[in-house]
């Protein structure tokens, strides 16, 4: 199973897995001041972006594996009550953060992360002929998460994290008359807990999956 290693500032996860598109994303408002009048030119008022927020962070992205195996990562950062009304607005003064009326400038103590890994084909290209190998519990089992909080360029590594469940479900195959000659496929499902006492919301959540020799097989961030 998915089983989160923690270690002193390092807080690490090893995908042991021995038993176990992003449907919404956050909308953009544009929002303009209203023109004031003047006696012979009217003035332009400040363009603001306000993002909604509400159901959280989501992301998504591909990775592959040095064997060839390729496949989907996808998530969902929430936390009770905190993202339920949550507003990002960006002016030419900077972004600034709004919840029910309030500006918020740091995270809840307490994340939520859901995670979901999806064995996924490496192109739709109907011309490739290279059969990927699939993702298998063992090769799962040498694969490490690591969590992130991304300032700018600057990277340190989550100090509390941990891992609250895991799940994993064979895929249908494309056809039934095939199931027989195909190799299963699975999606692996995650959920983690994540610190988040006194982070800014300017910082990213970033995760990183590595191989064993410490290769990226792929890198997402939760960007607010």
């Amino acid at each position: 199973m998915f089983a989160l290693l923690a270690k002193p500032l390092f807080c690490s996860a090893l995908l042991f897995l021995s038993t176990v598109h992003t449907g919404a994303l956050q909308s953009r408002i544009e929002d303009r001041t209203r023109k004031e009048e003047k006696p012979e030119k009217a003035g332009k008022g400040p363009k603001r972006t306000v993002w909604n927020l509400d159901g959280g962070v989501f992301f998504s992205t591909d990775g592959h594996l040095p064997n060839g195996s390729c496949f989907r990562l996808s998530g969902q950062l929430t936390a009770p009550d905190f993202f339920d009304g949550l507003r990002r607005v960006d002016a030419a003064d900077g972004t600034t953060y709004v919840l029910h009326e309030k500006v918020v400038t740091v995270y809840p103590p307490e994340l939520f992360l859901t995670l979901h890994l999806l064995d996924f084909p490496c192109t739709f290209d109907l011309k490739e002929t290279v059969v990927r190998p699939p993702l298998t519990r063992e090769i799962m089992s040498t694969l490490r998460l690591n969590f992130y909080w991304k300032d700018g360029i600057a990277m340190r590594p989550v100090e509390t994290s941990k891992r609250t469940g895991a799940s994993v479900k064979r895929l249908a195959p494309y056809s039934a008359d095939a199931a027989s000659e195909l190799a299963p496929r699975f999606e692996w499902n995650y959920a983690f807990t994540v610190g988040g006492e006194n982070v800014p919301l300017t910082k990213d959540l970033v995760l990183v999956i590595e191989t064993e020799d410490h290769k990226i097989a792929a890198r997402v961030a939760a960007r607010l």
